[in-house]
């Protein structure tokens, strides 16, 4: 008789694998969700700051409000974007 255990490993033992020719594509359009995600993270951290300066600069509370709520939001974004990769990558497999 089998038990629980022992059906939950035979099922961790198997790796996902992407239908035939499938792969390519899917590898694409992971490397361009990637660099398209640290593109608007840059974009948003130096226009954060540039807020956050001018803000500063010209005593304007509001903007440099938003300046920092922007860096806080790119921190954010970041940890998620680490943090999600690694949920992705432990689904799929790096290799079986």
């Amino acid at each position: 008789m089998r038990t629980l255990l022992a059906d939950t490993l035979t099922v961790a033992a198997v790796c996902p694998a992407a239908p035939p020719g499938v792969q390519v594509y899917a590898d694409q359009i992971q490397s361009w969700v990637k660099w398209g995600v640290l593109a608007i993270l840059g974009i948003c951290f130096f226009a954060s700051v540039g807020m956050l300066i001018w803000g500063r600069v010209t005593h304007h509370p509001r903007g440099a409000r938003l300046g920092m709520d922007g860096i806080l939001i790119c921190l954010v974004g970041a940890i998620l974007y680490v943090v999600g990769y690694v949920i992705v990558l432990s689904i799929v497999g790096t290799g079986c």
